[in-house]
């Protein structure tokens, strides 16, 4: 009888390690930044709430707010706390303020520092919501990290 040997030799099982290896470098990054952006969508939605009822509170009051008490929202830290009567409130991914900008407002995202993400996502960085323009930029200490695929 003859003797076959069956199996996968040593070159062989390395070149299939290699193109795991090389997929996984390509892929990976591509899903931290995926999992951002849609933390980012996330703040995005926020932002609109909260434009909303300052346009509503500048209607009823004459003017816009700092307050989140003072808005017709109600916001729930990440603890189900109510943000009512805080000057920050911190949700899972963000903490979102509010500030007088002259005649208009700006609502401002931190990004919190999560556990055990890429570390070009790890927080510090801010986006700012312009409510006279419209537009969103990035800054806070971290603003490199945020890059405008982020945002728009």
């Amino acid at each position: 009888m003859k003797n076959v040997k069956k199996g996968f030799t040593l070159i062989e099982l390395l070149v299939v390690v290699l193109i795991i290896g090389i997929l996984a470098s390509i892929a990976i990054p591509q899903y931290f930044k995926v999992v951002e952006k849609s933390r980012v969508s996330e703040a995005q939605n926020i932002f609109t709430s909260i434009r909303a009822a300052q346009e509503r509170a500048l209607a009823r009051n004459g003017v816009y707010t700092t307050s989140f008490g003072a808005i017709d929202i109600t916001l729930k830290d990440k603890n189900g706390g109510d943000c009512s009567t805080a000057a920050a409130c911190p949700m899972k991914y963000y903490s979102f303020t509010m500030a007088i900008a002259g005649t208009s407002y700006t609502i401002t995202a931190t990004r919190t520092t999560p556990p055990a993400v890429a570390a070009r996502y790890n927080g510090g960085y801010s986006i700012i919501y312009n409510g006279l323009t419209g537009g969103m930029t990035c800054g806070g200490a971290g603003a490199a990290n945020c890059t405008t695929d982020l945002i728009e």
